[in-house]
């Protein structure tokens, strides 16, 4: 995903949704997010092992 195309998903969706909150773009992948030019725009990632670890 371009880096446009999320900061233009984001407005649509405070738009949308009238939120005077602020939103953190977090990925829910299976092995995490892979480290490249668009990878800085993800603040928060949940793997899988964070889904079924025992804490």
């Amino acid at each position: 995903m371009k880096t446009d195309e999320l900061r233009n998903k984001i407005a649509a969706f405070k738009a949308a949704t009238k939120t005077k909150k602020s939103l953190v773009p977090t990925m829910i992948t299976t092995f995490g997010v892979k480290r490249n030019q668009y990878s800085g725009k993800v603040q928060q990632e949940v793997v899988l092992d964070d889904l079924f670890a025992g804490k």
